[in-house]
């Protein structure tokens, strides 16, 4: 029948570019099903190189942790944290997985995915250049410490000496190189410390917890009483949120100047109206004397 309509070779080109187009979907498909995935997985990270700060109580939000009471720690023999015994050794793992591994990186490499982009870059352990406090035990405990100032590394004073120096164990195990020589002196002051000091861990709760009773707690202050006072009249546009803004500013009261520092650029957000941000000195001194009477007043 389609003889009839065209030619031969006619018929012949139009099969032709009908399997071109069904090897070109053919070929879309195969990319789409098989090559694309692959690419795709290809440029994920590894699965252990993305781990959530899974601490030692299996929650899925680290901030929600159990309550901890508070308790005194006692004197530590020294000799039974100094040395990388195999149990600190293990205790320091466990830490570093939980509090180091993001920026770090698993072994120590300084390629955690929490520390790209970060200025300077994540030590690397397994490296002995470029330390900023050195690589002696010594060296790392006070870094832990203190942290180091300019960089993304925060004081881990929080964790218990005996955590800390856990810590300096493993992270001098992850670097097969000469750490140097230890000062006798250094080693003996933290023995001493050790020794000779406890510590009180205070009590602790949960930061949602924490949250809960703050907002249960927290009282909104009165509105500020605008009454019939021009003063205030012409510069509130929300009496409510003008008391909160003016609970949040500390020392108003004390200058004219203070309070336009504290209102000025905020309004009408923080409940002045826009037009306070052009006033003279003589309207923000009438402001200021009309806030202060009329809180007094309500406060009677």
């Amino acid at each position: 029948m389609i003889e009839r309509y065209v030619s031969p070779s006619e018929l012949k080109r139009l099969l032709s570019a009908l399997l071109v187009v069904v090897i070109f979907l053919a070929l879309l498909a195969v990319f789409a099903f098989l090559v694309l995935p692959g690419v795709r997985n290809a440029n994920a990270p590894a699965a252990d190189m993305i781990r959530g700060p899974g601490g030692e109580t299996g929650w899925l939000d680290p901030t929600d942790y159990p309550a901890e009471q508070g308790r005194t720690v006692p004197p530590i023999d020294p000799a039974t944290v100094m040395q990388p015994s195999a149990e600190m050794l293990a205790r320091g793992q466990a830490l570093f997985a939980q509090d180091c591994a993001s920026c770090h990186g698993p072994k120590g490499d300084g390629d955690g995915p929490a520390g790209k982009g970060l200025k300077p870059p994540p030590r690397r352990f397994t490296q002995p250049d470029s330390w900023v406090n050195g690589p002696r035990i010594e060296n790392i405990f006070r870094t832990l410490n203190e942290g180091i100032k300019g960089s993304s590394m925060v004081s881990y004073s929080y964790l218990t000496k005996r955590d800390r120096m856990a810590l300096v164990h493993y992270v001098r195990s992850l670097g097969s190189f000469d750490h140097g020589a230890e000062d006798p002196k250094a080693l003996a002051e933290i023995s001493e410390l050790f020794a000779h000091a406890g510590e009180v861990i205070p009590n602790r709760i949960p930061v949602p917890r924490a949250m809960d009773k703050l907002q249960a707690e927290y009282q909104a202050p009165a509105a500020v009483p605008v009454g019939q006072d021009p003063a205030l009249q012409a510069a509130i546009a929300d009496p409510a949120r003008a008391a909160r803004t003016l609970a949040g500013m500390p020392g108003w009261a004390a200058s004219d100047a203070a309070l336009a520092r504290g209102i000025a650029y905020g309004a009408p957000g923080n409940g002045f109206e826009p037009a306070v941000a052009l006033y003279t000195g003589d309207q923000w001194q009438a402001l200021r004397n009309a806030l202060i009477r009329n809180i007094k007043e309500v406060a009677r």
